[in-house]
């Protein structure tokens, strides 16, 4: 056979080698797909059914908030609207909601009710006693005027202010000192911060109507639409 020939056969043989191992390739792929197939499509199923339950149990376990005893709280129990707010006397955006939410207290009346979270997060080392102060003035039945005259001037409180201010509203002042001492609104003041930071709040103030947040800049519009939209 001439030479040129058994080049040309070789050449003819390496294609077909390759032709083989293509077949056979595709052969092995189809048989290990008939294996694996009804695998995969078990494992699918698996997975996508635990993407559906756990997207039902994060619907029923969101987080929101909730009240607690000393809670102040304004407004009918009936309220189809809570709003919970968590703020600081010595947030200058907390002083400015305060104005708004009075606004839409007037505005709503017994349709909503208000649920005060007092959380001091500012450096001011007045700010948690002006919320003990405030919360031993609601044990007499005036949390929400004595919350309004710290308010007023809050760089002013300190101790003899909040005598003042509980003398101003009549408050029996041997009560009140007593409750300036008590350890139960430290314990309050503690719980609200743990849900504060379960809630994943970061600033104050944040407010919550119903279980929707409400966070960053806050006015009455934003804060008359969202409870529009629950009423």
């Amino acid at each position: 056979m001439p030479p040129k020939n058994k080049k040309i056969i070789k050449k003819r043989e390496k294609i077909y080698f390759i032709y083989f191992l293509i077949f056979t390739l595709f052969i092995l792929i189809i048989f290990a797909w008939q294996i694996i197939s009804p695998s995969w499509d078990y494992w699918t199923e698996i997975w996508a059914t635990e993407k559906y339950y756990k997207a039902k149990m994060q619907k029923f376990i969101t987080v929101k908030p909730s009240i607690n005893q000393y809670d102040p709280i304004k407004g009918q129990i009936s309220a189809k609207v809570t709003i919970y707010e968590y703020s600081d006397f010595y947030c200058s955006g907390c002083k400015a909601l305060n104005t708004d939410l009075q606004a839409i207290a007037d505005f709503y009346g017994n349709r909503i009710r208000f649920v005060y979270k007092g959380i001091p997060v500012t450096v001011n080392p007045q700010a948690r006693p002006a919320m003990i102060a405030t919360m031993c003035a609601g044990e007499q039945g005036n949390y929400w005027d004595y919350k309004q005259l710290i308010y007023k001037d809050p760089n002013s409180l300190d101790q003899q202010i909040y005598l003042q201010y509980a003398q101003q509203l009549n408050l029996d002042l041997d009560l009140f000192n007593q409750c300036l001492t008590s350890p139960r609104y430290t314990q309050v003041i503690e719980r609200n911060l743990t849900e504060a930071l379960r809630l994943q709040i970061t600033s104050v103030p944040t407010l919550y109507v119903n279980d929707q947040k409400l966070e960053g800049f806050l006015n009455y519009d934003l804060i008359k639409s969202t409870i529009d939209s629950q009423l």
